[in-house]
């Protein structure tokens, strides 16, 4: 039987590896201002991807969150925690 590898499944998340600008806009509303940003990165593992996100805005958490995969069931799991407490 062919069964899906965690190494097969994290590479499909490798496009999102770099440095990323956000924009906030709430539905029918105008963008937020100042400036987001979002980095990803392999943990050292390479098990694992990294994402931190900074907001200059005070209103809204800087975050991060832990992106693996469960490869026999094929689906992806995320671990989220940001400057709230969440």
């Amino acid at each position: 039987m062919d069964q899906p590898t965690a190494e097969e499944a994290l590479k499909k998340l490798e496009p999102l590896v770099g440095e990323w600008a956000l924009e906030a806009i709430p539905p029918g509303g105008e963008p937020w201002p100042g400036e987001a940003r979002a980095t990803f990165e392999w943990h050292e593992s390479g098990a694992h991807l990294v994402e931190r996100s900074t907001v200059e805005m005070p209103e809204a958490p800087d975050a991060i969150a832990i992106m693996g995969c469960d490869a026999a069931k094929g689906t992806y799991y995320q671990l989220y925690s940001d400057d709230r407490g969440v």
